[in-house]
Formats: C-alpha cells, structure tokens, sequence
C-alpha cells in the first residue's frame, strides 16, 4: 500500500513542479506600493511637532515645579554619613 506506479509518481512531480513555477510567479510578480497621501505626511509631521512641544513643555513644568539646585562642590553631592 502507498507504492505508485511510475506514471502517477510522474504526474505528482508535475503538478508539484507546476504548483511551484505559479507560486515563484506569483511571487516575483511587481508589486505597486501605495503612494503616501500628502495629507497623512502633513498629519504625521503635525503630530510628531506636538509630541516635541508637549514633551519641552512637561520639561520645562518640572523643571520649575521641582526645586533643583546645583551642589556647589563635590563634598556637598556626596552623601553625609
């Protein structure tokens, strides 16, 4: 059970070598690329401008809602044991 016959072993090699020359076809076929709306670069570029001020904004809110101060010497950033 299972042998085949020299003809059927044939035509299974030439259906897989036919479902093979299709598939790299198919494959190598050009494929056009959808060309980027010019309103979706203007959107994008708006949105990653509000991103950077958004994100100068929070810095700059930190900034002046912490206290920050500059130790004057190393002696006074080391911590006092």
């Amino acid at each position: 059970m299972g042998a085949l016959t020299p003809e059927e072993r044939r035509r299974v090699f030439l259906a897989r070598q036919e479902t093979s020359r299709e598939q790299l076809a198919r494959l190598s076929a050009p494929v056009a690329a959808p060309e980027p709306h010019p309103l979706r670069r203007r959107l994008d570029a708006v949105l990653k401008a509000a991103m950077i001020v958004a994100l100068l904004g929070t810095g700059w809110v930190a900034y002046h809602l912490v206290e920050f101060h500059i130790p004057a010497s190393i002696a006074e950033a080391l911590p006092r044991l």
